[in-house]
């Protein structure tokens, strides 16, 4: 019998050609343009406190307290059964 050589392992697609990745730059892109076009003043009243802020700050924080709750609340990555 002839030693047959191992099939080739399926070769991770490049991570800018992935679907998410392109959606995420995409909303991206989308945020900064919204960040530079909003920086203009606004009031801001959060119980007691009063201010005065830019609405890209407010964008900004928002955002990341946004970010930050999600990352928190990620769900577990499961992993895929192998069967041999």
């Amino acid at each position: 019998m002839t030693d047959l050589p191992d099939p080739p392992k399926p070769t991770k697609k490049p991570l800018y050609t992935r679907p998410k990745f392109i959606a995420s730059m995409i909303a991206s892109v989308i945020f900064l343009i919204l960040i530079f076009q909003n920086w203009d003043s606004m009031p801001i009243d959060i119980f007691f406190w009063k201010a005065e802020l830019p609405a890209a700050a407010l964008f900004l924080i928002f955002s990341l307290i946004g970010f930050i709750v999600g990352w928190l609340l990620k769900r577990p990555k499961t992993h895929a059964k192998t069967t041999k």
